[in-house]
Protein backbone atom coordinates (compact mmCIF):
# COMPACT_ATOMS: atom_id res chain seq x y z
CA UNK A 1 0.00 0.00 0.00
CA UNK A 2 2.80 2.44 0.86
CA UNK A 3 4.44 1.18 -2.16
CA UNK A 4 1.52 2.16 -4.33
CA UNK A 5 1.02 5.34 -2.36
CA UNK A 6 4.23 6.55 -3.30
CA UNK A 7 4.51 5.42 -6.99
CA UNK A 8 1.09 6.69 -8.15
CA UNK A 9 1.96 10.99 -7.67
CA UNK A 10 5.23 10.20 -9.31
CA UNK A 11 3.76 8.03 -11.84
CA UNK A 12 1.33 11.53 -12.56
CA UNK A 13 4.47 13.38 -12.36
CA UNK A 14 6.30 11.69 -14.77
CA UNK A 15 3.39 11.47 -18.01
CA UNK A 16 4.06 15.82 -18.19
CA UNK A 17 6.31 16.73 -21.42
CA UNK A 18 9.91 16.63 -21.06
CA UNK A 19 9.85 20.67 -21.58
CA UNK A 20 7.52 21.15 -18.51
CA UNK A 21 9.69 18.55 -16.55
CA UNK A 22 12.87 20.88 -17.11
CA UNK A 23 11.08 24.16 -16.47
CA UNK A 24 10.10 22.03 -12.82
CA UNK A 25 13.70 21.52 -12.90
CA UNK A 26 15.16 24.86 -13.29
CA UNK A 27 12.42 25.93 -10.49
CA UNK A 28 13.99 22.91 -8.23
CA UNK A 29 17.37 24.37 -8.99
CA UNK A 30 16.55 27.96 -8.12
CA UNK A 31 15.38 26.51 -4.65
CA UNK A 32 18.19 24.08 -3.68
CA UNK A 33 21.25 26.44 -4.98
CA UNK A 34 19.49 30.02 -4.14
CA UNK A 35 17.38 29.70 -1.08
CA UNK A 36 18.21 26.03 0.72
CA UNK A 37 21.68 26.28 -0.37
CA UNK A 38 21.85 22.62 -0.46
CA UNK A 39 25.52 21.39 0.85
CA UNK A 40 26.84 24.42 -0.96
CA UNK A 41 29.91 24.35 1.29
CA UNK A 42 30.75 21.32 0.65
CA UNK A 43 30.07 22.16 -3.16
CA UNK A 44 32.72 24.72 -3.12
CA UNK A 45 35.58 23.29 -1.22
CA UNK A 46 35.70 20.07 -3.28
CA UNK A 47 35.90 21.61 -6.59
CA UNK A 48 38.27 24.39 -5.32
CA UNK A 49 40.77 21.43 -3.84
CA UNK A 50 40.17 19.37 -7.13
CA UNK A 51 40.97 22.58 -9.50
CA UNK A 52 43.92 24.26 -7.26
CA UNK A 53 44.54 26.49 -10.84
CA UNK A 54 40.93 27.74 -11.28
CA UNK A 55 39.81 31.15 -10.42
CA UNK A 56 36.88 32.05 -8.17
CA UNK A 57 34.58 32.65 -11.09
CA UNK A 58 35.36 29.41 -12.55
CA UNK A 59 34.83 27.79 -9.66
CA UNK A 60 31.52 29.96 -9.50
CA UNK A 61 30.52 28.66 -12.93
CA UNK A 62 31.36 25.01 -12.40
CA UNK A 63 29.20 24.95 -9.00
CA UNK A 64 26.02 26.84 -10.76
CA UNK A 65 26.42 24.24 -13.80
CA UNK A 66 26.74 21.46 -11.30
CA UNK A 67 23.37 22.63 -9.64
CA UNK A 68 21.54 22.70 -13.09
CA UNK A 69 22.69 19.22 -13.84
CA UNK A 70 21.59 17.61 -10.12
CA UNK A 71 18.22 19.23 -10.68
CA UNK A 72 18.03 17.76 -14.38
CA UNK A 73 18.90 14.48 -13.01
CA UNK A 74 15.89 14.08 -10.70
CA UNK A 75 13.08 14.91 -13.07
CA UNK A 76 14.80 12.69 -16.03
CA UNK A 77 14.92 9.68 -13.11
CA UNK A 78 11.00 10.65 -12.42
CA UNK A 79 10.36 10.82 -16.06
CA UNK A 80 12.13 7.05 -16.86
CA UNK A 81 9.25 6.02 -14.51
CA UNK A 82 6.61 5.93 -17.50
CA UNK A 83 8.79 7.15 -20.77
CA UNK A 84 8.61 4.02 -23.60
CA UNK A 85 11.99 2.01 -24.02
CA UNK A 86 11.97 3.75 -27.26
CA UNK A 87 12.01 7.37 -26.38
CA UNK A 88 14.47 6.22 -23.27
CA UNK A 89 17.26 5.31 -25.72
CA UNK A 90 17.43 7.97 -27.93
CA UNK A 91 18.24 9.76 -24.87
CA UNK A 92 21.87 7.59 -24.76
CA UNK A 93 24.30 6.83 -27.96
CA UNK A 94 26.86 4.04 -27.10
CA UNK A 95 30.07 3.51 -28.39
CA UNK A 96 33.03 1.03 -27.88
CA UNK A 97 30.50 -1.82 -26.84
CA UNK A 98 32.05 -4.20 -28.92
CA UNK A 99 34.70 -4.89 -26.85
CA UNK A 100 31.91 -6.18 -24.29
CA UNK A 101 30.28 -7.87 -26.91
CA UNK A 102 33.41 -9.62 -27.88
CA UNK A 103 34.24 -10.72 -24.62
CA UNK A 104 31.28 -11.97 -23.78
CA UNK A 105 30.95 -14.18 -27.01
CA UNK A 106 34.43 -15.82 -25.79
CA UNK A 107 32.57 -16.92 -22.38
CA UNK A 108 33.95 -13.66 -20.43
CA UNK A 109 32.38 -11.61 -17.81
CA UNK A 110 33.00 -7.96 -18.03
CA UNK A 111 33.53 -5.65 -15.00
CA UNK A 112 32.75 -2.01 -15.77
CA UNK A 113 33.95 0.52 -13.82
CA UNK A 114 32.22 4.15 -14.06
CA UNK A 115 31.33 7.59 -11.58
CA UNK A 116 28.97 9.37 -10.65
CA UNK A 117 29.05 11.34 -14.04
CA UNK A 118 26.44 13.04 -16.14
CA UNK A 119 23.05 10.70 -15.49
CA UNK A 120 24.45 7.69 -14.21
CA UNK A 121 21.08 6.39 -14.38
CA UNK A 122 20.48 6.31 -18.08
CA UNK A 123 22.46 3.19 -18.35
CA UNK A 124 19.43 1.67 -17.17
CA UNK A 125 18.55 1.13 -20.91
CA UNK A 126 21.84 -0.18 -21.65
CA UNK A 127 20.91 -4.00 -22.27
CA UNK A 128 18.48 -3.04 -25.23
CA UNK A 129 21.28 -0.81 -26.69
CA UNK A 130 24.41 -3.73 -26.61
CA UNK A 131 22.01 -6.61 -26.60
CA UNK A 132 23.57 -8.47 -23.43
CA UNK A 133 22.57 -9.00 -19.85
CA UNK A 134 23.63 -6.47 -17.42
CA UNK A 135 23.62 -6.25 -13.55
CA UNK A 136 24.38 -3.36 -11.40
CA UNK A 137 25.36 -3.59 -8.16
CA UNK A 138 23.06 -1.77 -5.53
CA UNK A 139 23.03 -1.42 -1.67
CA UNK A 140 19.48 -1.26 -0.67
CA UNK A 141 18.16 1.54 0.94
CA UNK A 142 17.11 0.99 4.74
CA UNK A 143 12.93 2.50 3.60
CA UNK A 144 11.94 -0.14 1.80
CA UNK A 145 9.07 1.83 -0.40
CA UNK A 146 11.92 3.78 -1.84
CA UNK A 147 14.03 0.35 -2.58
CA UNK A 148 10.91 -0.78 -4.43
CA UNK A 149 10.84 2.51 -6.82
CA UNK A 150 14.50 2.26 -7.18
CA UNK A 151 14.24 -1.11 -8.09
CA UNK A 152 11.31 -0.34 -10.39
CA UNK A 153 13.31 2.61 -12.11
CA UNK A 154 16.67 0.75 -12.91
CA UNK A 155 15.01 -2.23 -14.16
CA UNK A 156 11.79 -0.98 -16.19
CA UNK A 157 14.52 -1.22 -19.49
CA UNK A 158 15.93 -4.76 -18.67
CA UNK A 159 18.79 -4.50 -16.64
CA UNK A 160 18.99 -6.59 -13.64
CA UNK A 161 20.03 -5.80 -10.11
CA UNK A 162 22.18 -7.45 -7.31
CA UNK A 163 23.27 -6.57 -3.97
CA UNK A 164 26.65 -5.52 -3.50
CA UNK A 165 27.23 -8.12 -0.98
CA UNK A 166 25.84 -10.94 -3.58
CA UNK A 167 27.58 -9.93 -6.66
CA UNK A 168 30.76 -12.03 -6.59
CA UNK A 169 28.68 -15.05 -5.58
CA UNK A 170 26.22 -15.01 -8.44
CA UNK A 171 29.59 -14.29 -10.87
CA UNK A 172 31.39 -17.53 -9.36
CA UNK A 173 27.90 -19.97 -9.80
CA UNK A 174 27.41 -18.69 -13.02
CA UNK A 175 30.18 -19.63 -14.80
CA UNK A 176 28.18 -20.85 -18.01
CA UNK A 177 26.51 -17.34 -18.24
CA UNK A 178 28.74 -14.45 -19.26
CA UNK A 179 27.26 -10.91 -18.59
CA UNK A 180 27.99 -7.30 -17.95
CA UNK A 181 28.60 -5.51 -14.17
CA UNK A 182 28.51 -2.36 -14.04
CA UNK A 183 30.25 -0.98 -10.59
CA UNK A 184 30.05 2.47 -9.27
CA UNK A 185 33.12 3.11 -7.27
CA UNK A 186 34.50 6.70 -6.52
CA UNK A 187 32.46 6.91 -3.53
CA UNK A 188 33.85 7.03 -0.18
CA UNK A 189 35.20 3.59 0.89
CA UNK A 190 34.30 2.17 4.30
CA UNK A 191 36.62 3.11 7.04
CA UNK A 192 38.06 -0.28 7.36
CA UNK A 193 38.82 -0.30 3.75
CA UNK A 194 40.07 3.19 3.58
CA UNK A 195 43.94 2.43 3.39
CA UNK A 196 44.42 2.41 -0.29
CA UNK A 197 45.15 6.16 -1.17
CA UNK A 198 46.15 7.35 -4.67
CA UNK A 199 46.29 11.28 -6.04
CA UNK A 200 43.17 12.02 -7.47
CA UNK A 201 42.01 15.61 -8.54
CA UNK A 202 45.18 16.84 -6.44
CA UNK A 203 44.54 15.00 -3.46
CA UNK A 204 45.38 12.24 -1.77
CA UNK A 205 42.02 10.14 -1.67
CA UNK A 206 40.88 7.03 -0.14
CA UNK A 207 39.92 4.74 -2.90
CA UNK A 208 37.62 2.31 -3.21
CA UNK A 209 39.17 -1.28 -5.02
CA UNK A 210 36.33 -3.62 -4.76
CA UNK A 211 36.30 -3.65 -8.63
CA UNK A 212 39.63 -5.01 -9.16
CA UNK A 213 39.33 -7.48 -6.10
CA UNK A 214 35.89 -9.00 -7.94
CA UNK A 215 37.62 -8.76 -11.54
CA UNK A 216 40.80 -11.00 -10.14
CA UNK A 217 38.68 -13.26 -8.09
CA UNK A 218 36.41 -13.94 -10.99
CA UNK A 219 38.85 -13.40 -13.84
CA UNK A 220 37.10 -10.96 -15.83
CA UNK A 221 38.11 -8.38 -18.69
CA UNK A 222 37.44 -4.88 -17.17
CA UNK A 223 36.46 -1.24 -19.19
CA UNK A 224 35.59 1.74 -18.20
CA UNK A 225 32.38 3.55 -19.09
CA UNK A 226 32.85 6.87 -19.77
CA UNK A 227 29.78 8.82 -19.27
CA UNK A 228 29.27 12.46 -21.16
CA UNK A 229 26.44 14.80 -21.63
CA UNK A 230 25.93 16.68 -25.02
CA UNK A 231 22.75 18.00 -24.14
CA UNK A 232 20.13 18.85 -21.97
CA UNK A 233 18.62 15.12 -21.69
CA UNK A 234 21.02 13.39 -24.02
CA UNK A 235 24.38 11.25 -23.05
CA UNK A 236 26.88 9.31 -24.28
CA UNK A 237 28.19 5.82 -22.90
CA UNK A 238 31.77 5.67 -24.16
CA UNK A 239 33.37 1.96 -23.72
CA UNK A 240 37.07 2.28 -22.85
CA UNK A 241 39.22 -0.63 -21.91
CA UNK A 242 41.36 -1.71 -19.29
CA UNK A 243 42.24 -5.07 -19.67
CA UNK A 244 41.05 -8.21 -20.79
CA UNK A 245 41.65 -10.30 -17.59
CA UNK A 246 42.53 -9.39 -14.21
CA UNK A 247 44.38 -11.63 -13.04
CA UNK A 248 47.03 -11.19 -15.53
CA UNK A 249 47.38 -7.38 -14.37
CA UNK A 250 49.63 -6.47 -11.73
CA UNK A 251 48.43 -5.55 -8.27
CA UNK A 252 46.26 -1.95 -8.01
CA UNK A 253 46.78 -1.32 -11.56
CA UNK A 254 43.11 -1.63 -12.41
CA UNK A 255 42.31 0.81 -9.92
CA UNK A 256 45.25 2.91 -10.74
CA UNK A 257 43.92 3.52 -14.45
CA UNK A 258 40.29 3.47 -13.16
CA UNK A 259 41.38 6.87 -11.12
CA UNK A 260 42.83 8.37 -14.26
CA UNK A 261 39.86 7.37 -16.42
CA UNK A 262 37.55 8.70 -13.85
CA UNK A 263 39.81 11.92 -14.08
CA UNK A 264 39.55 12.58 -17.52
CA UNK A 265 36.03 12.06 -17.80
CA UNK A 266 36.04 15.01 -14.74
CA UNK A 267 38.39 17.03 -16.51
CA UNK A 268 36.36 17.31 -19.59
CA UNK A 269 33.28 18.30 -18.21
CA UNK A 270 33.67 19.90 -14.55
CA UNK A 271 30.40 20.25 -13.38
CA UNK A 272 29.21 16.45 -15.01
CA UNK A 273 30.43 15.19 -11.32
CA UNK A 274 28.33 14.49 -8.07
CA UNK A 275 30.29 17.65 -6.30
CA UNK A 276 28.13 17.31 -3.23
CA UNK A 277 28.88 13.80 -1.80
CA UNK A 278 31.76 14.34 0.82
CA UNK A 279 34.28 12.13 -0.86
CA UNK A 280 37.33 13.88 0.94
CA UNK A 281 35.78 13.86 4.77
CA UNK A 282 37.82 11.52 5.62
Amino acid sequence: MGYCVALTPLYVLSVIPMRILYKISDFICFIIYGIVRYRRQVVVQNIARAFPDKKYDEIRIIEQNFYRNFADLFVEVIKSISISPLQQNKKLEVRGFELVKNQIEQGNNVVACLGHCANWEMLNCLPSKIGVDVYTAYKPLKASIFNQLMLRIRSRFGMHLITSASIAKHILSNKGKSSLFLLIADQCPPQQNSGLKMDFLHQQTAIYSGPEKLAKATGSAVVYIKLTKTQRGHFVAECLPICENAKDVQSLEITRRYVELLEQNIQQDASCWLWSHKRWKK
